[in-house]
């Protein structure tokens, strides 16, 4: 486990690094690396450096035991879920162009690492996550466009694919999905009751990063919420 959480930590340098880079130029349109961003170690750039570091240190831990593939995929997902969530909270969006390509690449890495470790049953489950959740998420929206954008919904269908992944039956992965609703909506709701009583009206708030705190807990808690 030593060898995989330093590896987890050194990775954490360059990947936050890069979420720094998808906060700041992805909302505007801009090009990634020309001129390539300097490294900033304060503000949010140093909360993200920080927070991708932990969260890669609890991958390696959570994934010990698991292949090297499998590690590296979720410490990618948890990567991305960092960068969402700094947009969110900064411009109120959840961009295509980060969530599609992820999803669009998450899929052909999952699939992969579950044939290469003979665990292809895996494959179904992660895909029904995705369904589960992209489905939920799509109703939520269909009635109050407002409160769920749909932008929330898209990165559902990425969020289901991973939480979905930890699933050994499709009870288990509904399971898993269900307890990532629950952790994430129940922590938007009290933070929008808070915001609610300070600011004594209603305005809309960043929902993303609380689907990703539901996402993230739901992977690092998978084993006790659904024990064996």
């Amino acid at each position: 486990m030593i060898v995989r959480l330093v590896v987890c930590a050194v990775l954490a340098l360059p990947a936050g690094w890069f979420a720094g880079v998808l906060a700041d130029r992805v909302p505007g349109r801009e090009p990634l690396f020309s001129p390539p961003k300097p490294v900033r170690l304060s503000g949010r750039d140093l909360v993200l450096h920080v927070g991708v570091l932990v969260l890669f240190l609890a991958a390696g831990w959570r994934f010990a035991d698991a292949s090297w593939s499998a590690m590296l995929a979720f410490c990618a997902f948890f990567g991305v879920l960092a960068a969402l969530s700094a947009i969110d909270i900064e411009h109120y969006r959840l961009p295509d162009l980060i969530v599609l390509p992820f999803f669009a690449l998450s899929v052909p890495w999952i699939v992969l690492t579950s044939v290469v470790n003979d665990e292809a049953e895996l494959i179904r489950y992660a895909l029904a996550g995705s369904a589960v959740y992209f489905g939920f998420l799509f109703v939520a929206h269909l009635i109050s466009p407002r409160g769920m954008g749909f932008g929330d919904v898209k990165l559902a269908a990425a969020m289901g694919l991973y939480v979905g992944w930890l699933g050994t039956t499709f009870t288990e992965t509904l399971a898993l999905v269900l307890w990532a609703m629950l952790i994430g909506f129940a922590s938007g709701s009290v933070f929008g009751v808070a915001v609610l009583l300070r600011r004594k009206r209603n305005r809309p708030f960043p929902f993303g990063p609380f689907l990703a705190l539901g996402a993230v807990a739901a992977v690092l808690l998978s084993r006790g919420l659904v024990p064996g």
